[in-house]
């Protein structure tokens, strides 16, 4: 049954000639061929004509024996219950003798009745294949709704682990990105801080190379200025001691050793004496003193004037200039004497 593949090309043939060949008074059509209702029909011409003879007789003449069926193939749906009226029909042959009509009657009967028989069995039959196959289509309902469910139990489970493995995710993205904005912070400030260092120390750097040529050119000028001044006062020395050579020629002053140190201590003391002046004149005028260190102040001050003056006085004696020129040399080489001290 689970094989059927619907009807044959040989039944929908047989379906088409039941609807078209309908018998007179209103009967439903057969569902057997043509040749099988002739056929039953002398059959039961035989039969009643084997009555009709007598009853005594064991068989049939030959030339009134039923032909022998052609082979058919066979129905489908061949009932069982076909078998069981042809065997009911076999007894009610060896009743009593009816009469032609009533065999007639009998034998129209009986091909209504077993044409209903065939056709219940027919529908009978279609009727189980349709609940069969309505079975198995409720079966395989089941089966998919089952299998429908158990899907969507597991979607629904794997939708619940997904949307859980989401959220961990989107945890673990929001940390992540709260940290990386965090950092961003901290990196973009150490940034702006490292570049103001940067412009700092390139800055600083940048003054302390020029002050260092500075600070170069300034000491190369210092003591370019100093070997300047050097050469000045040696330079200057040796035109005094050039020029006093030449006065002392000119005055003809033989001097002996003695008198040179006698005049180089007085010269010393000259010079002691002007510098503590000098001393206690800038004491006086700051107002550090008191009275009486400013009365010694001014006297000591009235001393140096006047051992200046002496000192003069003692050159003017010693070397009087005989000629403008003279004065003029003498003059240069007392303003020498004070450049040096």
């Amino acid at each position: 049954m689970s094989g059927w593949a619907g009807f044959s090309d040989e039944e929908l043939r047989r379906m088409q000639q039941k609807d078209s060949a309908g018998p007179a008074g209103g009967r439903r059509p057969a569902t057997t061929n043509r040749s099988r209702q002739q056929l039953q029909r002398e059959r039961a011409l035989q039969l009643a004509a084997k009555k009709n003879a007598g009853a005594g007789s064991v068989g049939l003449p030959p030339e009134q024996q039923l032909s022998k069926q052609p082979k058919e193939e066979p129905l489908p749906a061949a009932p069982a219950e076909s078998a069981a009226v042809r065997l009911e029909v076999q007894p009610k042959q060896s009743e009593g003798k009816p009469s032609a009509e009533d065999q007639i009657l009998n034998m129209k009967e009986l091909e209504k009745q077993e044409v209903e028989l065939r056709e219940k069995t027919r529908l009978e039959q279609l009727q189980q294949e349709q609940k069969e196959i309505e079975e198995k289509n409720k079966r395989k309902k089941a089966l998919l709704a089952k299998t429908i469910a158990e899907k969507s139990k597991q979607t629904q489970a794997e939708a619940v682990k997904l949307k859980r493995i989401q959220k961990e995710l989107q945890a673990l993205d929001d940390m992540v990105s709260n940290d990386i904005g965090i950092l961003r912070g901290r990196i973009e400030q150490a940034s702006w801080d490292y570049t103001a260092a940067r412009k700092r120390y390139e800055k600083a750097e940048a003054e302390y190379v020029v002050a260092k040529l500075d600070l170069h050119k300034k000491t190369e000028v210092k003591e370019q200025l100093t070997e300047h001044l050097f050469a000045i006062i040696q330079q200057n020395e040796l035109r005094k001691a050039h020029k006093l050579e030449e006065l002392m020629q000119q005055l003809q002053l033989q001097a002996t050793e003695e008198e040179l140190e006698k005049q180089k201590e007085k010269e010393e003391d000259q010079e002691v004496k002007r510098r503590s002046c000098a001393e206690t004149h800038k004491d006086w005028k700051e107002g550090n003193s008191s009275v009486q260190n400013q009365e010694e102040g001014v006297q000591s001050t009235k001393d140096c004037k006047l051992t200046e003056e002496e000192g003069l006085k003692g050159v003017g004696r010693d070397e009087v200039p005989k000629t403008e020129q003279d004065c003029k040399t003498l003059e240069n080489g007392v303003g020498a004497e004070a450049v040096v001290s």
